[in-house]
Protein backbone atom coordinates (compact mmCIF):
# COMPACT_ATOMS: atom_id res chain seq x y z
CA UNK A 1 0.00 0.00 0.00
CA UNK A 2 1.53 3.39 -1.29
CA UNK A 3 0.55 6.24 0.82
CA UNK A 4 2.65 8.75 -1.17
CA UNK A 5 1.16 11.52 -3.38
CA UNK A 6 0.21 10.06 -6.70
CA UNK A 7 -2.27 11.09 -9.06
CA UNK A 8 -4.34 9.60 -11.87
CA UNK A 9 -5.10 11.54 -14.52
CA UNK A 10 -4.39 14.13 -12.44
CA UNK A 11 -6.93 13.40 -9.42
CA UNK A 12 -4.96 12.42 -6.17
CA UNK A 13 -5.44 8.78 -5.36
CA UNK A 14 -7.89 7.84 -2.61
CA UNK A 15 -5.82 7.14 -0.07
CA UNK A 16 -4.04 10.54 -0.34
CA UNK A 17 -7.27 12.36 -0.64
CA UNK A 18 -8.34 10.67 2.60
CA UNK A 19 -5.11 11.06 4.70
CA UNK A 20 -4.80 14.86 3.39
CA UNK A 21 -8.11 16.14 4.62
CA UNK A 22 -8.83 13.73 7.48
CA UNK A 23 -7.47 11.79 10.73
CA UNK A 24 -7.49 8.01 10.45
CA UNK A 25 -9.07 7.46 13.97
CA UNK A 26 -6.28 6.82 15.40
CA UNK A 27 -4.68 9.89 14.65
CA UNK A 28 -7.84 11.65 15.65
CA UNK A 29 -7.94 10.40 18.71
CA UNK A 30 -4.21 11.30 19.41
CA UNK A 31 -5.19 14.89 18.30
CA UNK A 32 -8.07 15.45 20.62
CA UNK A 33 -6.46 13.68 23.67
CA UNK A 34 -8.55 10.27 23.99
CA UNK A 35 -8.43 6.60 22.64
CA UNK A 36 -10.29 5.18 20.41
CA UNK A 37 -12.38 3.47 22.67
CA UNK A 38 -13.77 6.30 23.91
CA UNK A 39 -14.78 7.81 20.39
CA UNK A 40 -16.77 4.78 19.95
CA UNK A 41 -18.48 5.23 23.06
CA UNK A 42 -19.22 8.90 22.22
CA UNK A 43 -20.49 7.46 18.77
CA UNK A 44 -22.80 4.97 20.06
CA UNK A 45 -24.42 7.61 22.16
CA UNK A 46 -25.50 10.13 18.91
CA UNK A 47 -23.57 12.79 20.17
CA UNK A 48 -20.62 12.38 17.72
CA UNK A 49 -20.60 11.73 14.03
CA UNK A 50 -19.54 8.30 12.43
CA UNK A 51 -16.49 7.96 10.55
CA UNK A 52 -17.10 9.52 7.34
CA UNK A 53 -15.26 6.95 5.27
CA UNK A 54 -13.94 3.34 6.21
CA UNK A 55 -11.58 1.45 4.23
CA UNK A 56 -10.15 -1.84 4.46
CA UNK A 57 -7.03 -2.41 3.03
CA UNK A 58 -4.90 -5.03 1.93
CA UNK A 59 -0.79 -4.18 1.48
CA UNK A 60 2.34 -6.38 0.71
CA UNK A 61 5.58 -5.44 2.42
CA UNK A 62 8.28 -7.05 0.44
CA UNK A 63 12.02 -6.62 1.87
CA UNK A 64 15.51 -7.92 2.11
CA UNK A 65 14.19 -9.45 5.56
CA UNK A 66 10.45 -10.53 5.07
CA UNK A 67 7.38 -11.03 2.78
CA UNK A 68 4.32 -9.44 4.90
CA UNK A 69 0.60 -9.64 3.83
CA UNK A 70 -1.28 -7.17 5.69
CA UNK A 71 -5.42 -6.38 6.31
CA UNK A 72 -6.82 -3.28 7.99
CA UNK A 73 -9.84 -1.10 8.33
CA UNK A 74 -9.14 2.39 8.32
CA UNK A 75 -12.17 4.69 9.62
CA UNK A 76 -11.44 8.27 8.81
CA UNK A 77 -13.07 11.05 10.54
CA UNK A 78 -12.71 14.76 9.18
CA UNK A 79 -10.27 17.04 10.95
CA UNK A 80 -12.55 19.44 11.29
CA UNK A 81 -14.81 17.69 13.90
CA UNK A 82 -11.70 17.73 16.58
CA UNK A 83 -13.51 21.21 17.05
CA UNK A 84 -17.32 19.54 17.86
CA UNK A 85 -15.24 16.93 20.53
CA UNK A 86 -13.98 19.87 22.09
CA UNK A 87 -17.52 21.32 22.08
CA UNK A 88 -18.76 17.76 23.54
CA UNK A 89 -15.90 17.62 26.46
CA UNK A 90 -16.21 21.47 27.49
CA UNK A 91 -20.07 21.70 27.30
CA UNK A 92 -20.78 18.61 28.30
CA UNK A 93 -22.37 17.41 25.64
CA UNK A 94 -23.09 14.04 26.89
CA UNK A 95 -26.52 13.22 25.39
CA UNK A 96 -28.20 13.22 22.14
CA UNK A 97 -30.65 15.68 23.24
CA UNK A 98 -27.93 18.22 24.28
CA UNK A 99 -25.48 17.57 21.44
CA UNK A 100 -28.68 18.07 19.05
CA UNK A 101 -29.82 21.50 21.06
CA UNK A 102 -26.39 22.73 20.60
CA UNK A 103 -25.88 21.72 16.91
CA UNK A 104 -28.86 23.94 15.70
CA UNK A 105 -28.12 26.63 17.96
CA UNK A 106 -25.09 27.07 15.89
CA UNK A 107 -26.75 25.65 12.78
CA UNK A 108 -29.91 27.88 13.67
CA UNK A 109 -27.90 31.35 13.88
CA UNK A 110 -25.92 30.36 10.91
CA UNK A 111 -29.41 30.36 8.90
CA UNK A 112 -30.45 34.04 10.03
CA UNK A 113 -27.68 35.41 9.69
CA UNK A 114 -27.12 34.30 6.12
CA UNK A 115 -30.76 34.35 5.24
CA UNK A 116 -30.22 37.99 6.67
CA UNK A 117 -27.38 38.78 5.00
CA UNK A 118 -26.95 40.92 1.61
CA UNK A 119 -26.49 37.52 -0.48
CA UNK A 120 -29.22 35.72 1.29
CA UNK A 121 -31.73 38.62 0.72
CA UNK A 122 -30.69 38.14 -2.76
CA UNK A 123 -30.97 34.83 -3.50
CA UNK A 124 -34.68 34.20 -1.26
CA UNK A 125 -35.93 37.28 -3.68
CA UNK A 126 -35.37 35.11 -6.71
CA UNK A 127 -36.08 31.56 -4.72
CA UNK A 128 -38.13 32.23 -2.10
CA UNK A 129 -39.53 28.70 -1.97
CA UNK A 130 -36.22 27.59 -0.43
CA UNK A 131 -37.30 29.23 3.18
CA UNK A 132 -39.78 26.65 3.27
CA UNK A 133 -37.31 23.57 2.70
CA UNK A 134 -36.10 24.40 6.25
CA UNK A 135 -38.84 22.45 7.83
CA UNK A 136 -38.89 19.98 10.59
CA UNK A 137 -38.29 17.35 8.51
CA UNK A 138 -35.28 18.58 6.95
CA UNK A 139 -34.21 19.23 10.80
CA UNK A 140 -34.43 15.69 11.57
CA UNK A 141 -32.52 14.64 8.24
CA UNK A 142 -29.36 17.24 8.79
CA UNK A 143 -29.23 15.52 12.37
CA UNK A 144 -29.43 12.22 11.13
CA UNK A 145 -27.02 12.50 8.18
CA UNK A 146 -24.20 14.96 10.21
CA UNK A 147 -24.34 11.76 12.87
CA UNK A 148 -23.75 9.54 9.99
CA UNK A 149 -20.63 11.43 9.10
CA UNK A 150 -22.09 12.17 5.24
CA UNK A 151 -21.21 15.98 6.03
CA UNK A 152 -17.80 15.27 6.88
CA UNK A 153 -17.89 13.96 2.78
CA UNK A 154 -19.72 17.27 1.66
CA UNK A 155 -18.48 20.32 3.93
CA UNK A 156 -14.69 21.09 4.36
CA UNK A 157 -15.07 21.05 8.31
CA UNK A 158 -17.84 19.57 9.05
CA UNK A 159 -19.32 22.37 11.39
CA UNK A 160 -23.03 23.36 11.96
CA UNK A 161 -22.45 26.31 10.11
CA UNK A 162 -20.73 25.06 7.48
CA UNK A 163 -23.51 22.50 7.02
CA UNK A 164 -26.18 25.29 6.78
CA UNK A 165 -24.30 27.12 3.71
CA UNK A 166 -23.57 23.93 2.17
CA UNK A 167 -27.59 23.20 2.19
CA UNK A 168 -28.47 26.79 1.07
CA UNK A 169 -26.04 26.95 -1.66
CA UNK A 170 -27.13 23.63 -3.03
CA UNK A 171 -31.00 24.73 -2.69
CA UNK A 172 -30.80 28.47 -4.21
CA UNK A 173 -28.57 26.78 -7.09
CA UNK A 174 -30.86 24.42 -8.09
CA UNK A 175 -33.81 25.94 -7.47
CA UNK A 176 -32.52 28.68 -9.69
CA UNK A 177 -31.72 26.82 -12.77
CA UNK A 178 -35.07 24.23 -12.32
CA UNK A 179 -36.63 27.12 -13.09
CA UNK A 180 -35.15 28.78 -15.46
CA UNK A 181 -33.80 25.50 -17.52
CA UNK A 182 -32.99 27.93 -20.91
CA UNK A 183 -30.98 31.33 -20.35
CA UNK A 184 -31.20 33.58 -17.42
CA UNK A 185 -31.05 37.14 -17.66
CA UNK A 186 -28.29 38.53 -17.10
CA UNK A 187 -28.91 39.85 -13.33
CA UNK A 188 -29.76 36.24 -12.86
CA UNK A 189 -26.88 35.31 -14.42
CA UNK A 190 -24.89 37.11 -12.55
CA UNK A 191 -26.73 36.12 -8.70
CA UNK A 192 -26.23 32.10 -10.11
CA UNK A 193 -22.20 32.89 -10.34
CA UNK A 194 -22.26 34.38 -7.30
CA UNK A 195 -24.13 31.52 -5.35
CA UNK A 196 -21.86 28.89 -7.70
CA UNK A 197 -18.84 30.50 -6.16
CA UNK A 198 -20.47 31.09 -2.41
CA UNK A 199 -20.74 26.96 -2.62
CA UNK A 200 -17.56 26.55 -4.02
CA UNK A 201 -16.13 27.96 -0.82
CA UNK A 202 -17.92 25.77 2.05
CA UNK A 203 -18.32 22.52 -0.29
CA UNK A 204 -15.45 19.93 -0.25
CA UNK A 205 -13.67 18.22 -3.47
CA UNK A 206 -15.08 14.61 -2.50
CA UNK A 207 -13.25 11.77 -2.76
CA UNK A 208 -12.25 10.93 -6.85
CA UNK A 209 -14.56 7.99 -7.48
CA UNK A 210 -17.34 10.32 -5.84
CA UNK A 211 -16.64 13.22 -7.50
CA UNK A 212 -18.52 12.76 -10.59
CA UNK A 213 -21.79 11.99 -9.10
CA UNK A 214 -21.42 14.52 -6.26
CA UNK A 215 -23.61 17.66 -5.31
CA UNK A 216 -20.30 19.86 -6.69
CA UNK A 217 -20.38 18.40 -9.78
CA UNK A 218 -24.21 19.24 -10.41
CA UNK A 219 -24.26 22.30 -8.62
CA UNK A 220 -20.44 23.89 -9.32
CA UNK A 221 -18.64 22.26 -12.22
CA UNK A 222 -21.70 21.62 -14.17
CA UNK A 223 -23.45 24.83 -13.31
CA UNK A 224 -20.30 26.87 -14.69
CA UNK A 225 -19.73 24.48 -17.76
CA UNK A 226 -23.56 25.44 -19.10
CA UNK A 227 -23.91 29.20 -18.20
CA UNK A 228 -20.34 30.20 -17.63
CA UNK A 229 -18.94 28.08 -20.08
CA UNK A 230 -16.39 27.52 -17.61
CA UNK A 231 -14.83 23.61 -18.50
CA UNK A 232 -13.18 22.26 -15.96
CA UNK A 233 -9.31 20.63 -16.50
Amino acid sequence: MDLRTTTIKGRPMLLNYLYTNFFEETQFADAVGTTTEDLHELIDAKVFPAPSYVYDGKGRSVSFVADFTDQQTYRFHLRGHTDWYRDITQLGLYTQARARDHFFNRYDHAKAAFLTSPLGVEFLAQAPAVAEQFDDEHANSTWGHFLNGVYGVCTRDGRPESVLLKQAGVMFIEQMIGDSPGKLSREKTELLRRAVDFLDGVESDFAPHEAPQSSRQRCIVDVRDQFFDMKSA
